[in-house]
């Protein structure tokens, strides 16, 4: 039976850097299940940059030529930026971070839209591909569904978008969207990203085509899988602190250039990607909506919410042998784990 490492848990607790540890250890390589780094462009807010990446503005001839447009120096100062990174070269559909590649990285422009089925298929090809290599291949990430629809085979309902639907949903506000999946389908709304319209249109648009929740139509099918699924937590306190670094370290790193970079480009806050957490409220203040320190404590804000979100999830989900990451061994005891496990047949 072929192999799967899945590595799960809440944003912040350090998931890749434990997968790309454990890639080098046992020849592995990485898949993705992030909603947010599939899009093209959002690198330093998804978190898809190295731990400890060492980021400088460099200075450039273009980037300093201040004839030009701002947008477009804007755009070219975070180019200049990434140049200092070693041992990471970006393709198109993966990333190789220290030779190890990480799937289903810069998979659409910002602008598309990217379904569980279309991730499902992803990532059952780059797994694949990974067997196909004698590689074991690394499940790693915080969007609970995908994880699912990968590691259980979830069956996902086929249902075509409708438009007239699609337009009446769309006029309504973002509270009343999350008020009318939780009476129809409860446990889709406990799980669903509730920052993100277009997840939870689609999830009403399900129900009121098929007269049934969507959390009831994804069956399964059989997953030819052995399975080993880690899953990083600490206390809530504890986890919001790290979110709250993290988010620190994005603007040292250069996260209002690299949202400048994706306006001039011509994706608007209302774009699929510009929903995702941090990019909104970065857009919001450099539209002068919003001052920056009222963005930095919006941001932060919702990072614990989605915190909170995800360990609901996660909690009911079953087989993840949990590790705290507040212990100073624990990735000790995660490469006990995964060696024994490895070992068998």
């Amino acid at each position: 039976m072929k192999k799967l490492l899945v590595i799960v848990g809440p944003t912040g607790t350090g998931k890749t850097d434990l997968a790309l540890g454990i890639a080098k250890k046992f020849s592995g390589e990485l898949v993705s299940a992030d909603s947010r780094q599939i899009y093209t462009g959002l690198d330093i807010g998804t978190g898809k940059l190295p731990v400890n990446s060492k980021l400088k503005i460099q200075s450039s001839k273009i980037a300093r030529s201040y004839s030009m447009p701002s947008a477009l120096r804007a755009e070219a100062e975070y180019s200049a930026m990434l140049q200092p990174l070693r041992g990471l070269e970006k393709r198109k559909g993966k990333w190789i971070v220290d030779g190890v590649p990480i799937y289903l990285y810069d998979v659409i422009t910002p602008d598309k839209t990217f379904s569980v089925a279309e991730f499902q298929q992803r990532a059952y090809e780059a797994i694949v591909e990974i067997h196909e290599r004698n590689k074991l291949p690394i499940l790693v990430g915080g969007t609970g569904l995908y994880i699912r629809a990968v590691a259980e085979g979830l069956k996902i309902p086929k249902v075509p978008p409708d438009k007239k639907l699609r337009g009446r949903l769309e006029a309504k506000s973002l509270e009343a969207l999350v008020s009318e999946l939780e009476k129809v389908d409860p446990e889709a709304a406990v799980g669903i990203d509730r920052k993100n319209p277009r997840r939870i249109i689609r999830a009403l648009e399900v129900y009121y085509q098929t007269g049934k929740p969507l959390s009831k139509l994804k069956g399964q099918f059989k997953v030819d899988f052995d399975c080993l699924k880690i899953g990083l937590r600490a206390d809530k306190s504890y986890l919001y602190g790290r979110a709250d670094n993290k988010v620190k370290e994005w603007f040292d790193q250069g996260f209002i250039n690299e949202v400048k970079s994706l306006l001039a480009k011509g994706y608007d806050e209302y774009c699929p990607a510009m929903t995702s957490l941090g990019y909104r409220q970065v857009s919001m203040y450099l539209k002068k909506k919003l001052p920056l320190q009222v963005a930095k404590q919006k941001i932060k804000w919702e990072q614990h919410d989605y915190i909170r979100r995800q360990l609901t999830w996660f909690k009911k989900e079953p087989d993840i042998n949990w590790f705290d990451i507040s212990e100073p061994d624990y990735k000790i005891k995660v490469y006990k784990l995964v060696n024994d496990w490895n070992k068998k047949f």
